[in-house]
C-alpha cells in the first residue's frame, strides 16, 4: 500500500512540474506578478507625434522594473531599431555581449509570435501588434521578461489589462542595469545626475549603487 502511494504521489508531482514546465515564467510568478506594479514614470516613445509605445519605470515590491509596451503597425521595424542599438552598446569586447546576443535573438522570435497572434485576432479593426519587454532588476536576481499584452488606452497612456508570458530569463545583473539605465536615458531624456535622484528612493536596499 505504501509502495502505490509513493508511486501515485511520484506521478502526480511529474504532472504538475511538466504543467509548470510548459508555462514560461511559471517558476518566476512572483517577480512577474504586474499586479503589484506602481508606476512612477511614463512616456511615450519615440515621440508622441509618432508613438509606438511606451516605457514605463515601475517599483514591483522589492524589484526594480523597466517595462517597454510596444504598440505599433510596423513592430518589426521598431524591433529592428532595438536590435541595432543593442548592436552599437554590446559589442563583442563589451562585457555583457553573449547577454545581448540571447536577448536580441528571444526579441525577434517573441516578434515572430506577435505576428502570429495579430494574424489571429478577432477584432480585424485592430491594426496594431504588440509585445511588452521587461528588465528587473531585484536583490536576489535580474531577470528578463518579454510578454504578449492585452492593451487599453487611457488619457494617452497605455494600460495593461493582462499579458501572456512567452520568455522569461535569468541575465548578468550588470548587463540588466546597464540597459535599463540606458532606457531611462534615451527614454526620458535624462542625464546621469536626474537618473541616480529618481532611482534613490526606489530601490535603497541594493548592495550595489545604480550606475555604470
Amino acid at each position: 500500500m505504501r509502495i502505490v502511494m509513493l508511486t501515485w504521489i511520484g506521478i502526480f508531482c511529474l504532472a504538475t512540474w511538466s504543467i509548470a514546465a510548459q508555462e514560461p515564467g511559471a517558476r518566476y510568478a512572483g517577480q512577474l506578478d504586474w499586479t503589484r506594479d506602481l508606476i512612477v514614470k511614463r512616456v511615450v516613445v519615440p515621440s508622441a507625434d509618432q508613438p509606438e509605445g511606451e516605457v514605463q519605470l515601475i517599483r514591483r515590491g522589492d524589484l526594480l522594473v523597466v517595462r517597454t509596451l510596444l504598440s505599433s503597425r510596423i513592430l518589426k521595424r521598431v524591433v529592428a531599431a532595438i536590435d541595432s542599438r543593442e548592436n552599437r552598446s554590446w559589442p563583442e569586447t563589451r562585457e555583457g555581449h553573449i547577454d545581448s546576443l540571447r536577448y536580441r535573438e528571444e526579441l525577434f522570435r517573441a516578434t515572430e509570435k506577435s505576428w502570429e497572434a495579430f494574424r489571429q485576432r478577432s477584432d480585424r479593426n485592430r491594426d496594431r501588434q504588440t509585445l511588452a519587454i521587461e528588465f528587473i532588476l531585484g536583490p536576489n536576481q535580474s531577470l528578463i521578461a518579454l510578454s504578449l499584452p492585452q492593451l487599453s488606452e487611457k488619457g494617452g497612456n497605455l494600460c495593461l489589462i493582462d499579458k501572456r508570458s512567452l520568455k522569461v530569463w535569468r541575465g548578468s545583473e550588470d548587463y540588466v542595469r546597464a540597459n535599463i539605465l540606458e532606457i531611462i536615458k534615451d527614454s526620458f531624456h535624462l542625464d546621469d545626475a536626474a537618473i541616480a535622484e529618481l532611482l534613490k528612493p526606489l530601490w535603497p536596499s541594493h548592495k550595489k549603487a545604480l550606475r555604470d
